[in-house]
């Protein structure tokens, strides 16, 4: 684990691209010591760049792993052969540990230079980040060090029990709300363009802070007690406090074509060079067919030719996860669409509105939260065509949840929490993946999620979590051995059945 504090240093380039430094040396890393630069940096000009860190860890390939394993996307050949056949180690994808706590570090920097009235904004900001990555962490590695994690001069932090660390998420949560709703208006400083997300709009960061409660208070559904816990929690809540239709939590910097390292973190990983030409990334990434066929079995055509691109003939069409016929190349197999890839400048949603909306219909229906199930699910429907850039979103949406088919229309479905997640699922393509991940877990929807045919695989179900990375074994081993031995699937995370 990264235990040196890394502040990240914010560079202007261009219209205020902000460069991230981490543990993994990347572009634009300045971890090492300049005796030119202050020992003491405000928090205004550390949030920028700890948001754009954010947006990378989400959108930056961390999460690929998730859409091929989900039936989102599929390789052309043998690449991924870990991802394929489920074999993964240590070191698998383990930006998502070793990078997430050097965000970490920063939002704790955030948070640790905030305590002062004229802070409060940064400090509550600092806090909701927090927990919008240590729930991450939790969903894919269950125990994690937390309460230990971010101390100065601490290089062994210990484990803290994920069903400890939950309940914690949230008291920071609620705090945080109450800190930006109690603050003193005449002296309290707004975060403005620092704030690249929500530009020092407060009452949208309320909304996220209490929408990222209701996504880890849904996480426990399946659990013993899960619902009068998750109805005490919300009590007082509606749909008015949560995010609504247009109100994405999405990072933009000022992402551009200008060069590779100010475009927006998914296109540039399965995007485009400035130059226009195909990446690596999206050259490798194809169609997954579980996903393309069920979209044209629900008559979901507006979206299929968003989430995907035409092959040479015009035609939409996927490959089996984990299939190494090379044969059916980049001219059979469909690509990444223009709906996921708007353009290089596009925001990095880092939790959607209508994946807000979607949490919103699932608890209304049971009963966590007042409001009509059924509008919510429309809603979320209806926001999702909007997100994948639909002119006539509205009326595309309408037609195609008003259809006789209890997978795609809630007044009519016998299994209303089934439909729910279903199109949840739909919506969520290279959005959302751990999102998905974490339903299918949790609910086990979509339950036909298919194995991958990768040659060799016996498993019979994806994994349940990732392993412990490497970086843990060298410099926290004795903390990290204590949870004892880990199986991908075996080893479930605190709140799956």
């Amino acid at each position: 684990m990264c235990k040196k504090v890394n502040i990240i240093w914010a560079s202007v380039i261009a219209v205020t691209m902000i460069s991230v430094s981490s543990c993994s040396k990347r572009a634009f890393d300045i971890n090492s010591p300049n005796p030119n630069q202050p020992s003491v940096v405000s928090p205004d000009y550390v949030l920028s760049a700890a948001l754009v860190s954010s947006a990378n860890l989400v959108f930056g390939g961390n999460a690929n792993f998730a859409n091929g394993w989900m039936g989102y996307w599929a390789t052309y050949g043998e690449q991924s052969p870990a991802v394929l056949s489920y074999n993964i180690t240590n070191d698998f994808y383990s930006g998502n540990w070793d990078d997430t706590y050097v965000t970490l570090e920063n939002y704790k920097f955030i948070e640790d230079q905030s305590y002062t009235p004229e802070k409060a904004y940064f400090l509550a900001i600092a806090k909701v980040m927090k927990a919008f990555h240590f729930q991450r962490l939790v969903d894919l590695y269950n125990n994690v060090p937390y309460r230990d994690a971010l101390i100065e001069r601490n290089s062994f932090p210990k484990y803290d029990s994920a069903a400890a660390i939950y309940p914690d998420l949230i008291l920071q949560l609620d705090s945080a709300v109450g800190i930006i709703k109690n603050a003193d208006l005449v002296t309290v400083e707004n975060p403005g363009a620092n704030d690249v997300m929500y530009h020092g709009e407060m009452n949208e960061w309320v909304k996220f802070a209490n929408t990222l409660k209701l996504k880890i208070l849904m996480r426990q559904t399946q659990m013993a007690g899960g619902s009068a816990n998750i109805t005490s929690n919300l009590s007082g809540l509606g749909s008015g406090d949560f995010l609504g239709a247009g109100e994405d939590a999405a990072i933009n910097p000022g992402y551009s074509n200008s060069s590779r390292a100010q475009q927006n973190p998914l296109w540039q990983n399965v995007g485009y060079g400035t130059d226009g030409s195909p990446t690596g990334g999206n050259f490798y990434t194809r169609a997954n067919s579980y996903a393309v066929n069920f979209y044209k079995i629900t008559n979901d055509t507006q979206r299929l030719k968003l989430f995907y691109a035409p092959n040479e003939n015009g035609a939409i069409r996927g490959r089996a996860f984990g299939s190494s016929d090379v044969g059916q190349g980049n001219s059979v197999i469909s690509g990444i669409g223009s709906g996921v890839l708007l353009a290089p400048g596009m925001s990095a949603a880092i939790l959607p509105a209508f994946e807000s909306l979607f949490l919103q219909a699932e608890a209304a229906q049971r009963g966590f939260i007042p409001g009509d199930p059924a509008a919510l699910f429309k809603a979320a429907v209806t926001e999702s065509f909007h997100s994948l850039g639909l002119s006539d979103y509205q009326n595309a949406a309408q037609k195609f949840y008003s259809q006789s088919d209890n997978r795609v229309n809630i007044d009519v479905s016998s299994n209303k929490i089934k439909t729910i997640i279903l199109q949840k699922w739909a919506a969520l393509n290279a959005s959302d993946p751990i999102e998905s991940y974490s339903d299918w877990r949790r609910l086990g929807i979509p339950s036909d999620l298919p194995v991958s045919v990768y040659p060799g695989t016996t498993a019979t179900h994806i994994p349940f979590r990732l392993l412990y990375p490497t970086s843990e074994f060298h410099y926290n081993a004795a903390n990290v051995n204590g949870q004892g031995n880990i199986n991908q699937f075996t080893s479930k995370i605190f709140w799956m059945p």
